[in-house]
């Protein structure tokens, strides 16, 4: 059994994903938002690329709610650029999903790089699981179980690698060395050892990422939200066909 890291949602292709169990992973912010939101309380989060979908499809689930006398709310929640998108209810800051906002609720939800990632995995792997710092090891943990080759994609930024989801890939890819004997690829044996230089002091890693550096003073409470590690013992996964995130 192998683990295979995949530095961005552009570099998903049939070939690396085929076949095996994928994880994807977005920390600072889209699948922390995920993990949150489920943790408390949410029903289910439904990931979408585009915007106009987003509408689309909560006006859809709205009239089936009403239809079948369900009371559970439909939100949209995401962002493009790090900012609310008009008409949104939630943006993606996962300290906005509070159990008093999202209990019960079913989120449809669009980012610039988390959303695509898990997209661009759907119809290709055997099966998709949402993982963050804050759940890693549930869902490293479920992975091994399973006993499959595995996938580790990371959404990354404009199509750009990013440390904290390299930091988190190397998190669960060691997990899975160690505890289920998996086979590390070359990017995962070198996530793994970066991971275990820094695993007592992410922020020393982070004091070199551009990404963690742009959203830094904004969204300070968020990342050190996002940075804890294994709060939550959970593993999200996506359903398909109708391609929801559910517990």
């Amino acid at each position: 059994m192998q683990v295979d890291i995949i530095t961005t949602a552009a570099e998903v292709t049939p070939e690396r994903v085929r076949g095996r169990n994928v994880a994807v992973i977005d920390v600072f912010r889209a699948t922390s938002v995920i993990v949150t939101a489920l943790g408390n309380g949410a029903r289910e989060i439904i990931p979408v690329t585009g915007v106009e979908e987003s509408f689309r499809l909560r006006d859809q689930i709205e009239q089936a709610h009403r239809t079948a006398g369900d009371p559970g709310p439909v939100l949209l929640g995401g962002e493009r650029n790090t900012v609310i998108i008009d008409g949104f209810d939630l943006d993606n800051s996962p300290l906005r999903y509070t159990p008093q906002a999202v209990r019960d609720a079913t989120v449809v939800m669009s980012t610039t790089n988390g959303t695509r990632a898990v997209n661009c995995a759907r119809g290709l792997a055997d099966e998709i699981y949402i993982a963050a710092l804050l759940n890693a090891d549930a869902v490293a943990r479920r992975l091994g179980e399973l006993g499959k080759d595995v996938a580790l994609v990371c959404s990354g930024r404009h199509d750009r690698f990013t440390i904290e989801d390299s930091l988190c890939a190397g998190m669960m890819a060691r997990y899975l060395n160690l505890r289920y004997a998996y086979e590390l690829s070359d990017i995962a044996w070198w996530c793994a050892d970066v991971y275990g230089r820094y695993e007592d002091d992410l922020q020393g890693a982070l004091d070199h990422c551009l990404h963690y550096h742009t959203i830094r003073e904004r969204w300070g409470a968020d990342i050190a939200w996002c940075l804890r590690r294994n709060e939550l013992e959970i593993v999200p996964k996506l359903y398909e066909p109708e391609g929801g995130i559910r517990l």
